[in-house]
């Protein structure tokens, strides 16, 4: 087989703010690869022709991201496609934490910003996105529309804990990270070279999205109300993805 075009083509699908840009650069550390500069947003029916296109051009070595939620129709479309499939998450209480930053801070723009805006306290804010407003959905069923990605076949997941917890979890789950996107295909380099180089491309420096990237932060800003509604509204989201065994934490 020809190692040029052994490169796959990959595409990071990602929970908003569960570590976009972490992935984007390890992956980027891969000889050859480059960033198509188009963003997958949502994947609504509508949208499946026009992102059905823009995938059919994968080139060898091309990543694509976004943040597109769960449906049979984009899953089948990954597989027509022939895309190595990387879908990450986050524990969804620092998720919530570091959106809300990243509202008020860079995104005048979105649906709820004025209404964030307008509110007192980083605790009032987590209140109104952790129970919804209007149209705008409550955290749990926010999550809920990316949820059905963590049990595709076929697709690799990865939460944002593994690559940030310990220097060890992180090697070994970039290890696996490269296995699976030269499974049943030639790599460029043994394995472990380039588990190292995509490590080694790793800098928070360079991100517009990184702001602390704390794991646990969301324990020095969530009190007690806000504990309370969060497990009232997604409290079993935390328990099926592993990160509580039940509701007693706080």
């Amino acid at each position: 087989m020809d190692i040029h075009n052994a490169r796959p083509a990959i595409f990071l699908n990602t929970v908003p703010k569960s570590g976009t840009n972490l992935l984007n650069q390890l992956l980027l550390g891969l000889p050859g690869s480059s960033m198509n500069p188009y963003v997958f947003y949502e994947g609504l029916a509508q949208d499946l022709p026009v992102h059905a296109s823009i995938l059919s051009k994968a080139a060898p070595g091309e990543l694509y991201m976004g943040h597109v939620y769960y449906s049979t129709e984009w899953a089948s479309l990954l597989r027509q496609s022939g895309l190595k499939t990387i879908f990450m998450s986050r524990d969804l209480r620092d998720v919530l934490v570091s959106l809300t930053y990243f509202i008020l801070d860079k995104l005048p723009h979105y649906p709820l910003y004025e209404q964030l805006r307008a509110l007192k306290t980083q605790k009032e804010r987590y209140l109104l996105l952790i129970n919804g407003y209007g149209q705008y959905p409550n955290i749990r069923n926010w999550f809920g529309v990316f949820q059905g990605w963590l049990h595709e076949s076929g697709v690799f997941t990865v939460t944002y804990e593994e690559l940030m917890t310990s220097q060890e979890l992180r090697r070994k789950k970039i290890a696996d990270i490269a296995e699976f996107l030269w499974k049943d295909r030639v790599p460029p380099l043994p394995l472990d070279q380039l588990t190292s180089l995509m490590e080694a491309n790793i800098n928070s420096d360079r991100s517009f999205t990184f702001r602390k990237g704390l794991v646990g932060g969301w324990r020095g800003e969530f009190d007690d109300e806000v504990t309370a509604a969060f497990k009232s509204v997604a409290g079993d989201i935390l328990i099926q993805t592993g990160y509580e065994k039940n509701m007693d934490w706080s």
